[in-house]
Parts: C-alpha cells; sequence; structure tokens
C-alpha cells in the first residue's frame, strides 16, 4: 500500500514514520514538508521523494500519516475524502465542533478511515490494566480518573499560543485520557463538564489554560475525571508522570506510567498485587493499519474511535 508522509514538525510522527518505515506491507512514496530542514532530515537517509503539493501526494497514495499543525487537520481530512484516501493521524483530532462537523461529513461522503496514534493503548501498564477489567477482576467499573501533566520543554511552537490555532490544552494533552476511558469501559461519553485555569503560564506569549479537568458521566453509569495540565517542572527527567485509577465493585487498579511504569491492584479475588507487565509497542501500528485497511476493515483504533 502506497503512503504518503504529510508533514514532519509534530514530535509523534518520529514513531509514526519509524512504524511506517519497517511496515513491509507499505511504501513510502513522498513527504510533503514546506520546512526545508525538518524535510531534510527525514527524507534524506530513505531517499524519500519531496511533494511540493499536498493535493497531489494525497491523490498518489493509498493512506496519509500526518504531522500538521492543529488547524491544518480539518482541511487535510477533506482533502483525503476528495480522494478517498484513508489517514493516519496524530492527535488531537481538530480544535472545534465547526471542524468536527467537516470531517464527518467528508467522511460520511468519501468512505475513508480514521485511525490515530493513541500510543498508550500499547503502553505496557495500560495493556495490563485492560487485561485485568476485561479479566473481571476488578468487577463492574465505577469510577476512573486520569491525569496528564507535561512539560513545555522551554517553550513551544509560537501557534501553541494562539487559540485560533491550537486546539487546546485538554484537547491536546487528555485526548489519550478520554481514548483510554472509553477504550477501558466498553463505554460512550453522555454528559461533560469541564473547567480551566491558568496559573504558571500567564506571561507573553500566553497560553488560554494550563490546567484543564472535566467530569464524564459515561452511558454505563460509570463516572470520569480526566486532568490535562502544562505544569510540569523542565527539570523532570521526563514529559510528565502520568497516573490512572479505577475503582470497580470486587477491585482496584492504581497505574503510573511514563516517569515510571507500573500497575498495582487490589482485588477481591487475588488481594494486593502488582501484575507483569507485557512486552508492547507501536512498531506494527502501520503494518496492522495497512492490513485492516487492505481488508477493508477498521484498524483497532476505528474510525469511530477517533471521533
Amino acid at each position: 500500500m502506497k503512503i504518503g508522509i504529510a508533514g514532519v514538525h509534530y514530535g509523534h510522527i518520529g514513531g509514526m514514520f519509524s512504524s511506517a518505515m519497517s511496515a513491509p506491507n507499505g511504501e513510502i512514496i513522498g513527504l510533503y514538508e514546506p520546512d526545508d530542514d525538518l524535510f531534510h532530515r527525514y527524507a534524506d537517509d530513505h531517499g524519500i521523494d519531496r511533494y511540493d503539493s499536498l493535493d497531489a501526494l494525497v491523490e498518489a497514495c493509498d493512506v496519509i500519516i500526518e504531522g500538521m499543525r492543529h488547524e491544518e487537520k480539518a482541511d487535510l481530512i477533506e482533502l483525503c475524502g476528495r480522494h478517498n484516501t484513508h489517514a493516519f493521524l496524530d492527535k488531537p483530532l481538530c480544535r472545534n465542533e465547526e471542524e468536527l462537523g467537516r470531517i464527518q461529513r467528508a467522511l460520511g461522503e468519501s468512505g475513508i478511515r480514521l485511525t490515530m496514534n493513541f500510543t498508550s493503548r500499547y503502553h505496557p501498564p495500560f495493556v495490563a490494566l485492560r487485561e485485568a477489567i476485561q479479566s473481571g477482576e476488578l468487577g463492574e467499573i465505577v469510577s476512573l480518573i486520569t491525569t496528564h501533566p507535561h512539560k513545555l520543554y522551554g517553550g513551544a511552537p509560537d501557534w501553541y499560543f494562539d487559540p485560533n490555532r491550537y486546539a487546546g490544552t485538554f484537547n491536546d494533552l487528555a485526548c489519550h485520557g478520554v481514548d483510554q476511558i472509553l477504550w477501558l469501559t466498553g463505554s460512550a461519553a453522555t454528559a461533560v463538564h469541564a473547567l480551566g485555569t491558568l496559573k504558571r503560564w500567564t506571561g507573553e506569549p500566553r497560553l488560554e489554560f494550563d490546567h484543564i479537568q472535566a467530569s464524564i458521566q459515561l452511558s454505563n453509569g460509570a463516572l470520569a475525571t480526566a486532568t490535562a495540565d502544562w505544569l510540569t517542572p523542565e527539570n523532570s527527567p521526563s514529559f510528565g508522570d502520568t497516573r490512572f485509577i479505577v475503582m470497580g465493585t470486587a477491585g482496584s487498579a492504581h497505574l503510573r506510567a511514563y516517569a515510571e511504569d507500573g500497575l498495582l491492584i487490589c482485588s477481591a479475588t487475588n488481594g494486593r498485587y502488582l501484575p507483569e507487565l507485557p512486552k508492547a509497542g507501536t512498531d506494527r501500528f502501520v503494518e496492522d493499519m495497512i492490513d485492516a485497511f487492505a481488508r477493508d476493515e477498521e484498524h483497532a483504533i476505528t474510525t469511530q474511535d477517533v471521533l
């Protein structure tokens, strides 16, 4: 399957690009990136052709892998729809409900499929947590709490400080947590209430919010809380220190990820223990995606999951 790379300025594209390079069932036919330095950083060692026209690249390939700015994503998906090209997207999906509506219309009119780089689904503690939930170890899920602290690494691109371009702290960071909540419960959100504040990044340039927390009601009757912030100190050894707490009718789970990986489970069946974390990763993401799209099926992270 022919793969096109649309933009490589956003950090997560590195892992997506590596997965595409290692996919035996895919071929990267070209890269669209207006920034010369970024283009050469990715293309030169691999002999990848440069496309000066995004339209031409989308038309020429079967699937697009994108690492574009937030305000460019809806336009790209509409372009993919016009050329019947599937898309592997980095998060977040879009900035607002108007763009979401445009994306939904493009999908409805074209039938293309989307998948997204929700890497946490493949991170060992989350894989182990899902196995525990699916086995009934925690009973019926009652409550979930997920935190997503992050640091700005001494600053951020200028467009992060423009609310007309940046998708926002919650969409950018907590999208992983919201995906995990829905993925772990097999449920849907029926109501959301969120509040934001700005306490640290108050100088110029100025973020709109540096901390947001949301309360989420789920269709299965469970409740969830998700937080996202840009408050992690710059001297932290990792970008953040994610925590995830799940309370069920038969047990609880306390997860830590990225700064350190671990999972503590306390259940009515097996007491308090630390389960062994499985080996997991996203190396085969693109290979698996291509296999699914070739069968005219959804990837494990489905179009509906992305929406």
